[in-house]
């Protein structure tokens, strides 16, 4: 069963930068109602925009609510989760004293760090960081799909009085 965040991922040019020769995309994440995320995350490379299908989901607009879900994996070898339409990918979490951060499959570190001090109680718990002890890992798939938006409530023109004839 995975863990869900839906989060609102709108594009700010302001945060672009580039690292390393590494170019990072900048967004501003929040949560669906329009307030912040408090998370240490501004701007993803290419593997993180293609991870989270943020070109594809944006499809031109500047800002879409995406359903993140990681799946916690009893080891590296585990069977490779499958969710029709969105792409999977394999991380481990490492915690180092008050911070995790998500390391790619052949052991890489990512520029994404998540911290006790800082981040969302419930980012943390999503990423599962708050089950795990200075020096631990925990595998995990992560995969991104677009929310399901609810439509807007339709807008009535007019009194209904006399609609319900008969009664």
């Amino acid at each position: 069963m995975p863990r869900t965040l839906t989060v609102l991922f709108r594009r700010d040019p302001s945060r672009d930068r580039e690292s390393e020769q590494i170019r990072f995309e900048g967004y501003q994440v929040c949560w669906p109602d329009g307030r912040p995320v408090t998370v240490g995350l501004d701007a993803f490379c290419t593997h993180g925009q293609r991870l989270l299908g943020l070109g594809r989901h944006l499809r031109g607009c500047t800002e879409r609510q995406i359903e993140l879900l990681c799946f916690s994996l009893p080891e590296r070898e585990a069977d490779m989760t499958k969710i029709p339409g969105a792409r999977v990918r394999r991380f481990e979490l490492r915690r180092t004293g008050r911070e995790g951060r998500i390391h790619f499959l052949d052991g890489t570190p990512t520029a994404v760090v998540f911290d006790l001090s800082s981040d969302e109680h419930r980012v943390l718990h999503w990423i599962g960081l708050l089950g795990l002890k200075d020096g631990e890992g925990q595998w995990f798939d992560l995969a991104a799909r677009a929310a399901e938006v609810p439509a807007p409530a339709p807008h009535i023109e007019g009194s209904l009085s006399g609609v319900f004839t008969g009664v």
